[in-house]
């Protein structure tokens, strides 16, 4: 096959997996205890991660701010500013990214692996989304 056949084909199974998944968009979820397990593990299992990259991206930057106020006679809002920056600018990104990570190379594994034991196969077979 050609590089333009291939590109198609891409194409189309792309749309086809958007236009079931906005099928079942609106529709009522039907694995209410999947689901929560889901949420389960992506958010409270997260949460050690999150806490451990706060605290050292805290300490760093402590480190990095407390000379500059002590400079100026402000070391004493080290404290205030390090929260403030953590909780307003880099808490929710910082966040975000660690989830991101986390979750996404659980579900990738996940998948691979039901792939190399042809569940995804069956799953298909049997037309289930």
């Amino acid at each position: 096959m050609n590089i333009a056949i291939r590109s198609l084909l891409e194409v189309q199974e792309t749309s086809l997996l958007v236009a079931r998944a906005a099928r079942r968009l609106f529709r009522r979820p039907t694995y209410l205890t999947e689901t929560i397990s889901q949420m389960d593990l992506i958010g409270v299992g997260s949460l050690p991660i999150i806490l451990l990259t706060g605290f050292f991206t805290g300490g760093v930057l402590t480190l990095q701010t407390y000379p500059t106020l002590k400079y100026y006679g402000a070391q004493d809002q080290t404290g205030y500013l390090v929260a403030l920056s953590l909780v307003r600018e880099l808490g929710p990104v910082l966040s975000a990214l660690m989830v991101t990570g986390r979750v996404g190379s659980a579900i990738s594994a996940e998948l691979g692996s039901m792939v190399v034991s042809q569940q995804i196969d069956a799953m298909r077979a049997l037309g289930t989304d």
